[in-house]
């Protein structure tokens, strides 16, 4: 099941909040060398709150996105996985994300899409 919602309908998310444009267009070689175009608002959120200043929120929450997409796999190669599509869904292992340990999902809109780095849906 597709937790993400197609390209045309993520600007109606930057609208609603839901969704931030990302404006950081450097490739990331773990994601296939694609940039982040969309960050959900609240990892963004999470990730300004662990700047020591407020003027530095912005730069903080670049370097950890850029630091947490460097340790990103392609969903697909994870045992029992196989028959995923590949390219579409990178994932990383828990992290540090203010008080929690938390996985980051980068999720690409179909072939060669946009990708939106957020945390996984909660069930």
């Amino acid at each position: 099941m597709d937790h993400h919602p197609p390209a045309d309908d993520r600007e109606r998310l930057v609208a609603a909040g839901v969704l931030r444009r990302y404006e950081d267009r450097r490739l990331h070689p773990a994601l296939r060398h694609s940039p982040i175009f969309y960050v959900s608002t609240r990892l963004w959120e999470e990730l300004t709150a662990l700047a020591i200043a407020p003027d530095a929120a912005a730069a903080t929450a670049h370097a950890l996105l850029a630091a947490i997409a460097a340790d990103a796999v392609d969903a697909a190669l994870a045992p029992g996985n196989e028959r995923a599509p590949r390219d579409d869904l990178y994932v990383t292992h828990p992290a540090y994300i203010g008080p929690h340990r938390r996985v980051v999902w980068f999720q690409r809109t179909g072939p060669r899409g946009l990708v939106t780095a957020t945390f996984p849906p909660e069930h």
